[in-house]
């Protein structure tokens, strides 16, 4: 057995290391601070000490470095048990004054009792091993008796981990309910109670603050919770109070609580409160309360004592913190003042010198005797020219005499006056300030001087200014924005009606802005839009209104009497915009476009005239741009019609309103067909029967091409395989791409999932395609295009020669077959320069080694011609066509065309 010495100001850590080390043989002492436990070892003379290092009175510190300089006590081995310091802070503290082992809190239980046996050389199975003899020996002073081993280790390390988890909850908690709560779920597991109850006291140690209980009505114990009776009786004790059944003071209990088995009750209290009390009770039918729960229950109630009392400190702590806080700021404001009696010429110093805003200081006859840096800066007159002056040298003319009179009686009134105020600097140069005089007075009341403090508000105001014009107008060009001429819109249209004029809206737009900021970046486009607005300007009369309303739109809006006056200004605009501009050196030429609008005749409102410049303009730019368009009602109706069927073309698919046509590709020889070409068609509910040549643009235009295009070449797919399921010729279907579809870079996938979904195989696909394809991303073009070819598609250029025809494409690209269109078909009779083109084709797809289909064959004579120039693959009206899907079934189940 070794005597080993606990030594920390925390009453709750000192209980914890207690309860700890209890379940050993050692005889255990405990000490509050170095100074208490230094008289402790040299009476008792301990073979190990575990102390904390902070500690008031003397920290652990100074307490081993006095041990180690008394020879008697020096070989006594110490752990540091503290959370203070880092660790290797702690760790060099400790080899400084001998110290072998430091532990950090929280510590394991295993890692303490570990170290506690490695300094004192001994097993673990001798640490644990129980002796009699020692446990009937007499209690030094100081000292606690160890308690009694529980049955298991389990128990005890399951007992601990429940204090350890209620001390670091304790430590959080800043309300006495949830103090309280936590406590009571931690004891109830940890005394296996059935009911228990906390009594916690006012700061006066006699009014209860907080009464919990669990197992019982609360409301039962609190006539009694300071009485003679149990459990008031309690706060009377100091030491803990052990009953069984039938004890006589369990009668004592209130009436109506449960029956009691036994009962564990103590005091919460430290050496110099009494913070209130506590008891548990175990029913009849369970084991009583013994020694070692009563050690335990004291242990819970020193760490209840210690959270209670912090949490009671922390709400000191608040409330000085408050009151220190005023404290302070008075303080302070009593120093400022006692500062600005006793050091006026270094107070006058720093702040004249430093701050920013002027200061003048005058006498009780507004004289002026200081003024600061800034005064002078701003105002441009030196010191040695203003002192002794009166401060109406800055008056600047621009208030009259009431507006001086207000302000000397404001400041015989109330003091002080604050307000803004035009002065005038030395340059003659008006300025506003904004001044707050004050009226200084001694203690007896007498005036002895004003002193003004001013701010400079010429820069604030001329930014209120800038940013006042930057909201009506664009940055880049400074010419109004689009709220600034609506305004000015309706002023004028109000202005219209009045005197029965016209107004004219002209709507320009820079055409093909995007190519000078690709070419030659932004900041030559900006350029340009300056120079567009510079020149626009000068073509406005004085009381026309330019403005820029987006990136490359700008409009003007002018009064005229006649369309004469509106052409000429359409004119000398677009003539001003066509003139070369100099960027960075390179001569660029842009043009402009321009839609044209009539008050009142196209509209009343500004929005209306808006909404009919804009149409013009569309249809201007879609005619080819570079030009005028005035604008016309069935415009309007023409957009309103564009609407309406991007609206229902939304609705179409769901709807079942597209189907596929299909049109035979025949042999010119004996008419058997070759192939086919699926064709789009819809027909709406609604509007009837649509063009391809309406819808298609449109879906394109809206991104609807992309649904669409899956659409149908998942439906071709289904379609083809199910002829061929029937047992109908097995010839491949032609399925139009847009090129938008490429550029979505989507065509490989929606092909690989229509071919597996219908089961169709490859070859039995054609895609065709237009050059404008190859226009695009011709990398991105020629990877889907290898994509599709791997995987045993055939692919045909479509229209061929209608567009930017190329070679170079023709032998880049991975084709199959060329389309001759129906544009050169239609004429290659009469017009030998279809017939040449037609023929140029074929002798081009002849040594490409590709395959050549003519659309559009409608005469006999059309297809002898073909023959003769060597086209063998025919499509059109002469054969048939586009057939619905059932028409096309019993073609295919003929098997050739007969003209």
């Amino acid at each position: 057995m070794a005597t080993i010495l606990i030594v920390d100001d925390r009453p709750s850590n000192r209980a914890y290391l207690m309860a700890l080390l209890g379940f050993t043989e050692h005889r255990l002492l405990e000490a509050e601070d170095g100074a208490a436990a230094l008289q402790l070892v040299r009476a008792e003379r301990p073979e190990l000490i575990i102390t904390d290092i902070l500690m008031p009175t003397m920290d652990g510190y100074e307490f081993v470095q006095r041990l180690r300089a008394d020879r008697a006590l020096a070989a006594t081995r110490v752990i540091f048990y503290s959370a203070v310091y880092a660790e290797r802070e702690t760790v060099a503290m400790a080899r400084s004054c001998g110290v072998h082992t430091v532990l950090s809190k929280p510590s394991d239980p295993q890692d303490i009792m570990d170290a506690v046996n490695a300094e004192l050389g001994l097993s673990a199975a001798a640490a644990h091993k129980a002796t009699p003899e020692v446990r009937g020996a007499p209690v030094a002073r100081g000292a606690v008796q160890a308690p009694v081993a529980p049955s298991g280790d389990s128990r005890l390390g399951a007992r601990l981990a429940a204090l350890e988890d209620m001390c670091l909850r304790l430590a959080g908690e800043r309300r006495v309910e949830g103090l309280v709560d936590v406590f009571l779920q931690a004891a109830a597991r940890i005394l296996d109670a059935d009911q228990l109850a906390v009594c916690l006291l006012e700061n006066d140690e006699r009014r209860v603050a907080h009464l919990a209980a669990r197992g019982l009505d609360p409301t039962l114990l609190l006539p009694h919770a300071t009485g003679t009776r149990l459990p008031g009786a309690l706060l009377q004790t100091r030491q803990a109070l052990l009953l069984a059944e039938g004890d006589p003071l369990l009668g004592t209990l209130p009436p109506g609580l449960p029956r009691c088995g036994s009962l564990l009750g103590l005091p919460v209290r430290c050496l110099r409160h009494l913070y209130g009390w506590l008891y548990f009770v175990r029913a009849p039918s369970a084991a009583p309360f013994g020694i070692e729960d009563e050690r335990w229950a004291s242990a819970l109630a020193a760490h209840l004592a210690v959270a209670y009392e912090n949490l009671n400190l922390y709400g000191v702590v608040q409330r000085h913190a408050a009151q220190l806080q005023l404290e302070a700021t008075a303080r302070a404001q009593a120093d400022a003042a006692l500062r600005e009696s006793e050091h006026r010429l270094e107070l006058a110093r720093q702040v004249f010198d430093s701050t920013q805003e002027s200061i003048m200081m005058t006498d009780a006859c507004a004289n002026i005797v200081a003024v600061n840096p800034a005064f002078e800066r701003i105002t441009g007159f030196r010191e040695v020219e203003v002192v002794g002056l009166n401060p109406r040298l800055l008056r600047s003319g621009r208030h009259e005499a009431p507006f001086y009179r207000a302000m000397w009686e404001g400041l015989e009134q109330n003091g002080q006056w604050r307000g803004e105020i035009w002065n005038r600097r030395k340059n003659g140069e008006v300025y506003p300030e904004r001044m707050s005089i004050s009226a200084v007075r001694d203690e007896g009341g007498k005036l002895t001087a004003y002193v003004s403090v001013s701010t400079d508000l010429s820069a604030l105001k001329a930014a209120h200014n800038q940013l006042d014009f930057l909201s009506n107008h664009d940055a880049l060009t400074l010419l109004p924005n689009r709220s600034l001429f609506h305004d000015r819109l309706q002023q004028s249209i109000a202005a219209a009606r009045r005197d029965g004029s016209q107004l004219a809206l002209l709507l320009v737009n820079v055409d093909r802005l995007s190519r000078i900021n690709d070419s030659l970046g932004h900041a030559a486009g900006d350029a340009l839009l300056r120079e567009v607005a510079r020149r626009a300007s000068e073509i406005a009369g004085a009381a026309d209104t330019v403005a820029r309303l987006s990136g490359d739109e700008f409009v003007l809006l002018t009064s005229c009497e006649d369309t004469e006056d509106i052409i000429l200004k359409a004119q000398r605009l677009i003539e001003g915009i066509a003139q070369p501009f100099s960027v960075n050196g390179h001569d660029v030429v842009v043009t402009g476009s321009i839609g044209i609008s009539v008050f009142p005749r196209d509209g009343d409102v500004p929005g209306d005239l808006l909404k009919a410049a804009d149409a013009a303009l569309a249809h201007q730019k879609d005619a080819g741009r570079n030009g005028f368009r005035f604008f016309k009602g069935e415009m309007n109706a023409q957009a309103m019609r564009w609407l309406a069927l991007e609206t229902r073309l939304r609705r179409a698919i769901g709807q079942a309103e597209l189907a596929l046509h299909f049109q035979p590709q025949v042999a010119r020889v004996d008419g058997r067909v070759l192939g086919m070409e699926a064709l789009l068609r819809w027909h709406s509910s609604e509007l009837g029967r649509i063009s391809p040549a309406d819808f298609i643009p449109l879906a394109e235009d809206t991104g609807l091409i992309l649904p669409i295009g899956d659409w149908v070449i998942r439906q071709a797919c289904l379609q083809n395989k199910a002829w061929q399921d029937a047992g109908l010729p097995c010839v491949p279907v032609a399925v139009n791409v847009s090129a938008h579809q490429f550029k979505a870079g989507t065509v490989p996938a929606v092909v690989r999932t229509a071919l597996a979904e219908s089961g169709l195989e490859a070859r039995y696909l054609e895609i065709e395609l237009t050059e404008s394809v190859m226009m695009g991303d011709t990398s991105a073009a020629e990877a889907q295009l290898a994509e599709l070819r791997s995987m045993g598609v055939s692919l045909s250029l479509d229209d061929f020669g209608t567009g930017y025809s190329s070679l170079g494409y023709l032998s880049r690209f991975s084709l199959d077959k060329l389309k001759i269109d129906q544009a050169f078909v239609r004429n290659i009779t009469t017009d030998p320069r279809s017939a040449a083109i037609a023929q140029a084709t074929i002798a081009l797809a002849e040594g490409l080694s590709l395959k050549v289909v003519a659309e559009g064959v409608e005469t006999l004579a059309q297809r002898d011609f073909l023959g003769k120039i060597g086209c063998e693959v025919l499509q059109g009206y002469l054969y048939s066509q586009p057939l619905p899907a059932r028409e096309m079934e019993l073609l295919l189940q003929v098997g050739r065309v007969t003209v």
